[in-house]
């Protein structure tokens, strides 16, 4: 039979195990964004993908949805990618205007440093003026 203070540390053990597998889902979530500004919104996820020599492929896959609630709205969906003298430049891999959802993919390269590539969404009344980047919400990867 165990004494009472055999029991309690194996209790807290399995406390402490329990405690550490509920952790592990909530890191596998780092990889997901959701960005909105007014009647647009974006959500989705960043994934690293594997390469061979033969096939390189960029390390880093963007995907998920935009969203319009608004007829008079448009969004654009922008991927951060390094510019000329070190500065940080901005594309666009998904638009939308007026009411509706569209999905979007694109694949990225690691930006100076190592670091994986914010995401951001804009909103304007025309995809040209959301471009502009003056209405938007900014996802900043947490660095590794």
């Amino acid at each position: 039979m165990k004494s009472l203070a055999a029991r309690a540390l194996g209790i807290v053990a399995m406390a402490g195990f329990a405690v550490g597998v509920a952790a592990a889902p909530a890191a596998a979530a780092d990889n997901t964004f959701e960005l909105a500004t007014g009647s647009v919104s974006a959500y989705g996820t960043y994934d690293r993908m594997m390469s061979i020599p033969e096939h390189p492929v960029a390390p880093i896959r963007i995907s998920g949805t935009l969203a319009v609630n608004s007829a008079k709205a448009c969004g654009v969906v922008q991927v951060a990618y390094n510019g000329p003298t070190d500065g940080i430049e901005w594309r666009t891999f998904g638009t939308l205007c007026g009411k509706g959802k569209t999905n979007f993919t694109t694949t990225s390269n690691l930006l100076f440093g190592g670091f994986e590539p914010a995401v951001r969404l804009c909103k304007g009344s025309t995809v040209k003026k959301a471009e502009r980047g003056t209405a938007c919400d900014t996802f900043t990867p947490a660095a590794d």
